[in-house]
């Protein structure tokens, strides 16, 4: 692995901790308002900002103090890079062809729910 997978490696780590930080803001500002620790104690608000900051941190300091992780992941980039991906008008074409399928089923099965339905109110009338 180049250094160039390892500086993107970090970056990841990085955007992972922020995510982090930013879902466990959330979780315990959730919980402040739930339990009304906002407005019982004016520490509450530094505090969690703080405490997510940590979890975050703690997260990324996780994600990258065993190598044996961070080997894994480099391992993990490095088998992405080794894939041929579709071009363009492959995708296109692929695209389109998915699209046609969901679009064939859902008439199919619109067909079918109103058949049942209108047996349904046949055989049991409201």
């Amino acid at each position: 692995m180049g250094k160039d997978d390892a500086t993107w490696m970090r970056i990841c780590y990085v955007a992972f901790a922020l995510i982090v930080a930013y879902v466990a803001h959330k979780l315990i500002d959730a919980l402040g308002v739930q339990f009304g620790w906002g407005e019982r104690y004016e520490w509450f608000s530094p505090v969690h900002n703080i405490l997510a900051l940590v979890v975050g941190g703690s997260t990324a300091v996780w994600m990258y103090a065993k190598p044996s992780r961070r080997e894994y992941h480099l391992a993990a980039v490095g088998e992405v890079r080794k894939v041929i991906w579709p071009k363009l008008p492959d995708v296109k074409k692929m695209t389109v062809i998915v699209a046609v399928v969901v679009m064939v089923f859902s008439v199919i099965l619109t067909i079918f729910d109103v058949a049942w339905s209108k047996v349904l109110q046949f055989v049991l009338p409201a």
